[in-house]
């Protein structure tokens, strides 16, 4: 098996683009493209996710300081609300890193196209008109 060492952020993009790639052939070029657009979806839900945590603690922090403003001490909870929040400010910089990587992977896979996080859809299927016909026949 070849290492391969990963040192820079191109070596990343090729090695996620040398992945997708051992789905050779024209009848897997869905699949290659179901891949990267995966990747962009799971990175943006990553950060997502980490920024509503981030948030959160922000919050009890900004919380915690409003309900002690002479305070010259903080509060050993508050102290390791603050040192995680630090730590994820780190864990979300290589989290965006992944994420453009992930995109950039996406657009080299498509050629060309330039992924987009597509809303949740807002309606629902109605299993290709058999609900409206079952409904249709029930209301007779």
């Amino acid at each position: 098996m070849k290492k391969q060492n990963i040192t820079s952020y191109d070596d990343l993009v090729l090695a996620k683009v040398a992945i997708i790639n051992f789905h050779k052939g024209d009848v897997n070029e869905y699949l290659r493209m179901s891949i990267a657009r995966d990747a962009c979806y799971t990175s943006f839900n990553s950060i997502e996710w980490k920024s509503s945590q981030m948030s959160d603690i922000k919050n009890e922090v900004a919380q915690w300081r409003r309900e002690n403003p002479d305070a010259e001490v903080i509060d050993v909870k508050i102290g390791a609300k603050l040192a995680l929040y630090n730590m994820m400010e780190d864990e979300l910089i290589e989290l965006q890193d992944r994420h453009n990587a992930d995109c950039e992977v996406y657009t080299m896979i498509t050629q060309g196209e330039v992924w987009q996080r597509k809303p949740k859809r807002t309606y629902k299927s109605d299993g290709l008109g058999e609900i409206a016909a079952i409904d249709k026949l029930l209301a007779s």
